[in-house]
């Protein structure tokens, strides 16, 4: 049994309990005030009984110290706000402001972090720790690449340093757990002119603009299905779109041969018509998957027949080194190789930084000779001095 008592010329209450190993122990409480003592004592008692039992894991004893502060602040008249794993990332993602293709993967994330955690994510936000973050990065690494895995991590440090913020816990444990290596991130390349060619040979009409618009554009996938002839100004040459991922609106001149191809399409009086209407119902998945069949069709890409190999999510998958974003780097390449200013060419392709128009140009190696030509002779100007 746990007893309080004082001490002759002590201010702080004293708690007597027996410890796990059948030892009275005798420990000051830190507090004058008696229920708060008794609270403390409680706790401690009830800790050492549960480990003289063998009942206590590091989970069960985070329970433990969090019901006993909870009753110390509440005698206190102290709110402890307190939260589940499950209710404080359901909160998180209500409260998000993206893109919808960035809320969807922010959700994804959050779903496969819970499903990892089970009965657990029922359990107090407090709780959660280093090890429940690294257990999930390690159950995540033999599954997806490490980049994917970074970017799990990345997002589940975001949401915590918001819970860390609103005082629902102390520290944030996802900053505590490195990310992977990076080294077998997959890396995109852009096509090459007569890859280009084979491609638009076999595209359906649909797919033929999809491709054009990629190309003289720069626009991902999900903004290529989803403009309108109301994007499309024909007067002007020019496409207005607002961009899913960024929300940034871009004026983008037509390039000749995307206006010539543009003038072929029947426009019809609806503005609001796409223009690949038989685009229209796939998700971002489907229209990946449509463009690689049209790549495999010629040889750019392996063929699937897409059945299980019973293999599920346990085996990451393998991915090609082209496909319909490979349009953006090659895009910002061709841009750079015509000797555009890379500002300009940020500012079409829609890069917020240098270091990101960096991974997407690949300068071919005619430019890389012509550059290194048009370098000066530095025995010039030693000649002409003799």
């Amino acid at each position: 049994m746990a007893s309080i008592h004082r001490q002759p010329g002590k201010p702080y209450w004293f708690c007597a309990f027996t410890d796990q190993d059948g030892t009275r122990k005798f420990k000051s409480s830190k507090t004058t005030n008696r229920k708060q003592a008794e609270r403390i004592c409680a706790a401690w008692q009830k800790s050492a009984t549960e480990a003289r039992m063998q009942r206590l894991t590091p989970e069960r004893a985070r329970q433990v110290i969090e019901e006993g502060v909870r009753e110390i602040a509440d005698l206190s008249g102290v709110a402890m706000p307190r939260q589940s794993i499950r209710a404080y990332f359901e909160s998180w993602l209500k409260g998000k402001t993206a893109s919808e293709g960035t809320l969807q993967r922010y959700e994804g994330i959050v779903a496969a972090f819970l499903k990892f955690i089970g009965p657990r994510a029922k359990n107090s936000l407090q709780g959660l720790t280093d090890g429940d973050i690294q257990s999930f990065r390690d159950d995540l690494e033999p599954r997806v690449s490490s980049g994917t895995v970074n970017t799990y991590l990345k997002v589940l440090r975001v949401a915590l340093n918001k819970a860390v913020k609103l005082n629902l816990i102390d520290r944030n444990p996802a900053v505590g757990v490195d990310n992977l290596d990076n080294d077998d991130r997959h890396r995109r390349r852009p096509f090459t002119k007569e890859e280009l060619q084979k491609l638009l040979g076999v595209c359906s009409q649909d797919w033929r603009t999809m491709v054009l618009v990629g190309l003289y554009t720069g626009l991902r996938l999900g903004d290529c299905a989803a403009l309108t002839w109301a994007n499309l100004d024909l007067q002007r040459n020019e496409i207005t779109v607002r961009t899913e991922k960024t929300g940034r609106v871009q004026i983008l001149p037509l390039h000749k041969v995307l206006l010539a191809h543009l003038m072929t399409l029947p426009a019809g009086d609806d503005p609001t018509v796409r223009l690949c209407p038989s685009l229209v119902v796939k998700d971002g998945s489907q229209l990946s998957n449509e463009f690689y069949d049209v790549m495999s069709s010629v040889g750019l890409s392996p063929a699937r027949d897409h059945q299980g190999k019973g293999k599920g999510r346990d085996r990451r998958r393998k991915q090609s080194v082209v496909s319909f974003h490979s349009l953006r780097h090659t895009a910002t390449s061709l841009l750079k190789n015509a000797g555009v200013s890379d500002v300009v060419a940020r500012d079409i392709i829609g890069h917020d930084s240098e270091a990101v128009s960096r991974n997407y140009t690949h300068i071919d190696t005619e430019t890389k000779r012509k550059a290194i030509d048009a370098m000066p002779d530095v025995f010039a100007t030693e000649k002409k001095l003799k």
